[in-house]
């Protein structure tokens, strides 16, 4: 990640915003992501590779044999399109998520769309706190002509005023991410790059609540880690216990 990429980024967001003729801040009348369409401008500028069919799907980015997809949500809607890219065609694929690294909250009144108040949020999002959502990839990950790359943000995230609590927070619908400019990239291309799911200080054999100590991920990312990483061959789950957990051990190579 070069300056100059960070400095591309963020005219591709003068230029969408130019587009819309908004300030940025009232957005009651957007009627499109606009994530979505700056990542898209960013990642190809050429809008003639843009929106392009391959069999019964449409690819977000096609250049040359490369297919792009962004996905701003969760990897389980993709699931079918990436399977066909990789068994039905010879395209790479590159997979694009972008990650709210910093973000600040925007809270919108419902009716009207006025920002009503804004704060910035404590959590930064890096790859490991999606794990979970990694295991609708599981079958991919590993091939070599399939690439994920990460984009940290910083964003704005707008909320409607909707929820179910006496703030109305809680329970509140997500209305738009807005980005504001590109921090880092994290790309895994191959099974050796997720080999850095596991932590070196882990002995060669290890149980889950170990694991995820080290690995700093709760129950549901630990375990979703834990299953990618035997399903690339780095460990394995054996039959041993320690006390009533099952014990992990490292295996020498991917498979």
């Amino acid at each position: 990640m070069t300056e100059a990429d960070k400095l591309r980024f963020e005219i591709c967001i003068r230029e969408n915003l130019l587009s819309d003729r908004s300030d940025g801040e009232n957005i009651g009348t957007y009627k499109e992501k606009r994530l979505h369409r700056v990542l898209k401008k960013f990642c190809e500028p050429d809008e003639a590779c843009h929106e392009i069919p391959i069999g019964a799907y449409v690819a977000d980015i096609l250049r040359g044999n490369d297919i792009i997809e962004i996905q701003t949500g969760s990897f389980y809607p993709m699931k079918a399109k990436i399977r066909y890219y990789l068994e039905e065609t010879d395209f790479s694929v590159t997979i694009v998520r972008p990650l709210p690294h910093i973000k600040w909250c925007v809270w919108l009144d419902p009716e009207s769309g006025e920002a009503l108040s804004r704060k910035k949020s404590p959590k930064k999002t890096l790859p490991k706190d999606v794990m979970r959502d990694w295991l609708f990839l599981c079958d991919f990950l590993g091939n070599e002509r399939l690439t994920v790359k990460f984009l940290l943000l910083e964003e704005k995230e707008y909320r409607l005023l909707n929820g179910w609590s006496k703030d109305k927070k809680r329970g509140s619908k997500r209305y738009e991410r807005i980005p504001i400019g590109l921090i880092d990239e994290v790309i895994y291309c191959g099974a050796e790059d997720y080999r850095a799911f596991l932590p070196e200080e882990l002995g060669e054999s290890f149980t889950a609540s170990e694991f995820m100590k080290a690995a700093k991920l709760r129950s549901y990312g630990g375990y979703a880690s834990l299953k990618i990483l035997c399903h690339l061959g780095f460990i394995e789950k054996s039959e041993e216990r320690k006390g009533r957990s099952f014990v992990y051990k490292r295996k020498g190579l991917s498979r």
